[in-house]
């Protein structure tokens, strides 16, 4: 009985083995951007809006002798678009067949496409949407980037061809500027901006241009001693460098009110103390509008003075550490 038992185990195993080699699928996804020339290989860049995605997938079965059976395709990133599955399943595909799907998204403002990026799960300009294709006991999937223009950096509105009532919108010169590279090495500059007070960011006070010297010149991931900061502290500190740079551009240069909008919710987020939601989207969005007008000329009159890389590294001071000398 017992030889019996296993012989017919194995055959049950060998039964599925059978049926899994008897489904196979490759599959392809491609992104264009219609109306825009693309460099092949590439990931296509939406910078133009409105803009329209063209989502084109391709199922193929690659089976030497039978019918491959999708039993399940999906596209999770564009699912709240209405192209969860861009086929219908359980979907039968002959030898050497193949099944095409096409699927269209209108993008209108630069922000669409940044909240695309967004929902990925990744705090960047681009979005991997994945097309996912399962078999029995099988499954595979492919996937293609899109990257975002910055909003007010380097996107571009234009009028559709159809409506004549559509006016251009003047392009929008961005906000005078510097990056954190800048104020690192400019001593004059920084201590111009530490002069109209001190600095509350959270994680430390800054008050003299040796601890703004420190937060721009350490490491947000290690201490002084070579210690790992938690990832809850390194993002902090990534976010108070740019909240105290966004603070200096404001001070010596202006700051528009959407700038303003993002520093005002850093400071409450870094003063406030709470988890770490929102720190890497905020120090993101601080550093784009750091880095925004850092190519406008300076003002006239104003003297940031030499850059002098070696002396601000050496006398910068940590502020997060406040036992250091």
């Amino acid at each position: 009985m017992q030889r019996g038992w296993k012989l017919a185990a194995m055959a049950a195993v060998l039964g599925v083995a059978g049926t899994a080699r008897a489904h196979e699928f490759i599959c392809e996804k491609r992104i264009q951007v219609k109306g825009e020339s693309q460099i092949p290989g590439s990931a296509p860049r939406v910078t133009k809006f409105p803009a329209t995605l063209r989502f084109h997938y391709k199922l193929r079965n690659v089976h030497p002798t039978s019918e491959s059976v999708a039993q399940h395709v999906e596209d999770p990133l564009l699912a709240p678009y209405g192209v969860g599955s861009p086929f219908a399943t359980p979907m039968a595909v002959e030898v050497f067949g193949a099944r095409d799907a096409f699927f269209e998204l209108k993008l209108e403002k630069p922000e669409a496409c940044q909240a695309l990026a967004a929902s990925d799960g990744r705090v960047d300009e681009h979005f991997d949407s994945a097309f996912q294709v399962k078999w029995p006991l099988g499954e595979t999937q492919c996937a293609a980037r899109v990257t975002c223009c910055e909003p007010f950096v380097d996107c571009e509105m234009a009028c559709p061809p159809d409506d004549p009532d559509c006016v251009e919108p003047t392009p929008v010169k961005p906000d005078l500027s510097r990056n954190a590279g800048f104020f690192k090495v400019h001593e004059q500059a920084l201590q111009q901006c530490l002069g109209s007070g001190p600095l509350d960011l959270g994680v430390a006070q800054v008050q003299s241009l040796e601890q703004a010297l420190g937060l721009l010149w350490a490491s947000p991931g290690l201490d002084r001693n070579g210690g790992v900061r938690s990832e809850d502290d390194s993002r902090r500190f990534e976010l108070a460098r740019e909240a105290l740079v966004s603070t200096c551009n404001e001070r010596l240069f202006g700051a528009s009110a959407k700038r303003s909008r993002a520093l005002d919710e850093a400071l409450r987020t870094l003063r406030g103390g709470s988890g770490d939601e929102g720190l890497e989207r905020l120090a993101k969005e601080l550093r784009r509008h750091n880095e925004a007008g850092s190519r406008e000329p300076l003002p006239g009159g104003f003297d940031a003075g030499r850059a002098t890389p070696a002396h601000a590294a050496s006398i910068a001071a940590d502020p997060t550490e406040p036992r250091r000398p």
